[in-house]
C-alpha cells in the first residue's frame, strides 16, 4: 500500500501544496471536505514560502554586512601598521611598556591577529593620539581624527553584522515555524482525504498524491560498484533494494555528457556495460523501479574504462 509522506525538501513541499490547494478549490465542495480546504491550506502556503523568502532576503543581507565588516577591519590593519611605524620612531622598535600604554596588546608590537584586538587597538590609539599630538603625522596619515574615524567605521560594521546574524536567527525560526504549520495543514487534509474518498478514487492523483491502494515506489540502491573488464567494458554491480522490480543504469561519460542518461533496463542487480570508449571515465548509477513509479538515483560510482 503506497503511503503519503510528505517530502523532506522544502521546494517539492512547496510544489506539492500547490497541487493540494488547486485540487482542493477544483474539488472540496464535491467531496465534502470540510477541516482542510483551499482556504485554510493556501494562507498557510503562502506564509511558509514568504517565510522562506524573507530568510533568504536576511541572509543575503547578513552577506553584504559581513563584507563591509571586511573592508572595515582591513582599514584599520592599514590604519594600526601606519601607526606602528610611525610611533616606533618614538617608542623604538621592540615591544616595550610605552607600546602597552599606546594599546597593543600580548606584549608585542605585531597587528593583532583578532578582530576584537584590532578594534581595540583602534579605540586604544584614538585616545593615545589625542593626548600625544606631537606623536601624530598628517603625511603618513596618522592623526587621532584618522583613528576616530576608522573606531567609528568598524564599530558601525560590527554593530551592524551583529544585527543582521539576529535577524537571520529570527527568520530561520519563522520560516521553520511557518513550514511545521503548513506540514500539520499539509497532513490534515491527507486524513481527511482518507475519509472521503477511497483506497483506489482517482482524485488522489488531482492532489499530488499516491493513491492508497497503489503499490509503493522501491527504495534506491544504497551502493554501486563499477570495477573495470575487458576493453571498452565495465561490470557494475549494485545491492537488491526494497521493492523493486526493476533498475534502470544510467551513466554520464566526464567531458561529453552534461547529465546523467539511461543506457539499460535490467531485472536483476548487477550488469555489464560493454561499447564504451577505452580511456574514458564513466560515473554511474542506478534507479529503482516498479508499477508504482522510479526511485530516487542510488550513489554513484566512477570507473575508467579500460
Amino acid at each position: 500500500m503506497a503511503s503519503n509522506t510528505l517530502p523532506d525538501k522544502r521546494d517539492r513541499l512547496f510544489a506539492l501544496g500547490d497541487d493540494m490547494c488547486d485540487a482542493a478549490h477544483d474539488h472540496e465542495v464535491a467531496i465534502g471536505l470540510k477541516q482542510n480546504t483551499e482556504s485554510v491550506l493556501r494562507p498557510a502556503l503562502d506564509a511558509a514560502r514568504g517565510a522562506e523568502a524573507n530568510f533568504g532576503q536576511c541572509q543575503i543581507l547578513r552577506k553584504v554586512a559581513n563584507a563591509a565588516l571586511t573592508t572595515a577591519d582591513s582599514a584599520a590593519k592599514v590604519f594600526i601598521s601606519r601607526a606602528k611605524k610611525r610611533l616606533s620612531i618614538f617608542l623604538g622598535e621592540s615591544y616595550t611598556t610605552e607600546w602597552g600604554a599606546a594599546g597593543w596588546p600580548n606584549n608585542s608590537v605585531a597587528t593583532p591577529s583578532t578582530q576584537d584586538d584590532r578594534f581595540n587597538l583602534v579605540n586604544s590609539l584614538k585616545l593615545y593620539l589625542t593626548t600625544n599630538p606631537t606623536q601624530e603625522s598628517v603625511d603618513m596619515s596618522v592623526t587621532a581624527a584618522l583613528a576616530t574615524a576608522c573606531h567609528t567605521n568598524l564599530s558601525n560594521a560590527r554593530t551592524a553584522l551583529d544585527m543582521k546574524v539576529t535577524e537571520v536567527g529570527q527568520a530561520k525560526q519563522a520560516r521553520d515555524n511557518a513550514e511545521a504549520n503548513l506540514r500539520v495543514r499539509m497532513k490534515g487534509l491527507i486524513t481527511e482525504l482518507a475519509t472521503v474518498l477511497s483506497a483506489d478514487d482517482p482524485l488522489w492523483h488531482a492532489f499530488g498524491l499516491s493513491r492508497p491502494a497503489d503499490e509503493e515506489t522501491p527504495e534506491p540502491p544504497t551502493f554501486t560498484t563499477a570495477l573495470a573488464s575487458v576493453a571498452g567494458t565495465v561490470l557494475v554491480d549494485w545491492d537488491d533494494a526494497l521493492r523493486a522490480e526493476r533498475y534502470r543504469v544510467w551513466i554520464m561519460i566526464v567531458g561529453v555528457d552534461t547529465d546523467f542518461r539511461a543506457v539499460e533496463t535490467v531485472y536483476d542487480s548487477d550488469v555489464t556495460l560493454a561499447g564504451l570508449t577505452s580511456g574514458a571515465t564513466v560515473k554511474i548509477r542506478v534507479t529503482s523501479a516498479n508499477d508504482a513509479g522510479e526511485s530516487l538515483p542510488g550513489p554513484v560510482a566512477e570507473v575508467v574504462v579500460p
